[in-house]
């Protein structure tokens, strides 16, 4: 393969990689455009939590604002004091489409997998299923269902 045909191939990787960052928080839209695309099914939000788990509010605050505010913001909208060095960008669990699918079990799976290609630690490797409910509890009560509407930065 040639050098040109090696470059046209990571360009394309590069270019791929960054319209998830902006679909993820759109106030990065004008650093990673990318088109509209299509809206995700719902999902169900009175799903309970995985393993028979209930998640304690308050641990997962504690836990939240000791590890997770720096990328995805006091308030939930991906705007921590990292946030602008990370790409792709970290959640904003305000917007709509965050909204729309990330009941309990989507939010337990993503905490203890993390997220590949991204700087979302695979927890489940250093806290317990408990821990992680408290977590995915508090950022479920706290963002997903609070009704707050926001877009990061530019929503102040």
């Amino acid at each position: 393969m040639g050098k040109i045909q090696v470059a046209v191939m990571l360009s394309a990787l590069v270019v791929a990689t960054s319209t998830v960052s902006a679909e993820t928080n759109p106030k990065f839209a004008t650093v990673n455009p990318v088109p509209a695309a299509p809206k995700p099914a719902a999902a169900d939000m009175t799903l309970p939590m995985p393993k028979g788990l209930k998640g304690d509010i308050e641990k997962g605050r504690d836990f939240y604002m000791q590890n997770c505010y720096t990328c995805h913001g006091v308030t939930g909208a991906g705007d921590g004091p990292r946030a602008y060095f990370i790409n792709p960008v970290p959640r904003d669990f305000l917007l709509e489409t965050s909204r729309q699918y990330l009941n309990r079990p989507a939010l337990f799976e993503a905490i203890s997998n993390g997220r590949t290609g991204s700087e979302m630690p695979a927890w489940g490797r250093v806290l317990n299923d408990q821990e992680i409910a408290n977590v995915a509890e508090y950022v479920f009560q706290s963002f997903i269902l609070a009704g707050k509407k926001g877009r990061g930065r530019s929503g102040k």
